[in-house]
């Protein structure tokens, strides 16, 4: 029976990463800690510690002296932006084109979010954000996007320049680095995810990396009701500065070990997936395709994304290659951040916050025209062939549409 045009083309491949190497290790991680009854971080009837032994790792990954384990990358950055100490109403300058958690997470730090422009590196463009900079602006929120580092080292320089807090949004990042350093240990503070389709993964968690004793000390005590609650074994936490309210983000021991487990993995994954990326743009290069711009390519985590025309064009790219199977994007639909209508609109639980934003017509430009081709941890050397036997089709599209053939 042939398939009707209504009915979804099967995809090649999963463009999954941690969530595609799942296997035993994982069940037997979550059955020791379910046996165990002891499923809260901080006491149970046989401990494990596996959050603790988790942190202790990607720390030494991340080359940090400190990790907090939290319930998600929204509360990674939210609870980073308390630990650097931000003033309430203070600003935060965030890349146009960004999860809505980026933005989240600023108001509930009780900031207010500016947006910034990118580049072709579809990251904070290093030239553009200092002139948004204020008396009120507190942070910069660089953004590792789609397993690519931001340009850290120009963002760096103005930030130190003017005395701001830099905390990297390395949600989509895991294991990256830029010019030897792992993202997230390079600004003051860096925030990560473990949704289901980030590096690693135990569902949902998060964790924040600092070198900073103090931004660690506040981060512990925020995610766990400021330190100071009472238990039923009437117990409180130790905390080294003045004590605040806070609330409850933590990790639980089943994420800990799950994500034990998944970071075991981490590193030669990424390694094959830049392999596969760089086997590809090799490949193609007798083709006129302008790849996005990655500061670092030999720290990437295996990121394909194509910048063509326009958005008709890249319309054209994604139609040709989702008809083949391969999973592929234009990032964000198109969309920066502050086109959803309640960032734009400024409309927090609280009130309005902000004025309405302004366009940034470059970003929404280079944004629209970018696809992002999905990699996945099981490819074979027969997926990777047909990849780039089917980019071949779908530039060969998209150069007949511009044509008018």
């Amino acid at each position: 029976m042939t398939a009707s045009l209504s009915e979804p083309t099967a995809l090649r491949y999963e463009p999954l990463r941690g969530l595609a190497l799942w296997g035993k290790e994982e069940k037997a991680a979550a059955l020791d800690v379910l046996e165990s009854r002891s499923l809260f971080r901080y006491y149970g009837p046989a401990l494990q510690r596996r959050v603790e032994r988790f942190e202790e790792r990607f720390a030494a990954l991340h080359q940090t002296p400190h990790a907090v384990g939290v319930s998600s990358g929204t509360a990674a950055l939210t609870c980073a932006l308390i630990g650097l100490g931000i003033p309430e109403g203070a600003e935060v300058i965030v890349p146009s084109a960004t999860f809505i958690g980026c933005v989240n997470a600023v108001v509930a730090a009780r900031g207010i979010p500016v947006f910034a422009d990118i580049d072709e590196s579809l990251t904070l463009d290093p030239t553009a954000w200092e002139q948004l900079v204020t008396e009120r602006t507190f942070a910069v929120m660089p953004v590792h996007l789609n397993n690519a580092a931001a340009d850290m080292d120009p963002i760096l320089a103005v930030a130190r320049k003017h005395g701001i807090r830099v905390l990297e949004d390395a949600a989509q990042a895991c294991g990256v680095s830029y010019r030897g350093r792992p993202v997230g240990s390079i600004g003051d503070a860096g925030a990560f995810s473990f949704q289901a389709e980030k590096n690693i993964t135990a569902g949902e968690g998060g964790a924040v990396v600092t070198t900073d004793p103090d931004v660690h000390d506040r981060v512990v005590r925020y995610q766990d009701q400021g330190g100071q609650f009472t238990t039923s074994r009437s117990g409180e936490r130790g905390t080294a500065g003045e004590a605040f309210l806070g609330t409850n983000l933590r990790m639980t021991e089943i994420a800990g070990a799950l994500l034990s487990v998944q970071l075991e993995r981490l590193t030669p994954m990424l390694r094959r997936l830049r392999d596969i990326a760089r086997t590809v743009r090799e490949d193609l290069a007798d083709l006129e395709l302008q790849w996005r711009r990655l500061p670092d390519e030999e720290g990437s985590g295996g990121d394909l994304t194509v910048l063509l025309d326009n958005r008709m064009a890249a319309r054209r790219f994604v139609t040709a290659l989702t008809a083949a199977g391969i999973p592929a994007a234009t990032l964000y639909s198109g969309r920066l951040v502050q086109q959803n209508p309640a960032v734009r609109a400024g409309r927090t639980p609280w009130g309005v916050a902000w004025d309405a934003t302004a366009r940034l017509r470059a970003s929404e430009a280079v944004l629209g025209r970018s696809v992002t081709v999905g990699l996945g941890a099981t490819m074979t050397d027969d997926d990777v062939a047909h990849l780039v036997a089917s980019l071949r089709t779908a530039a060969d599209a998209a150069r007949k549409g511009a044509d008018g053939e």
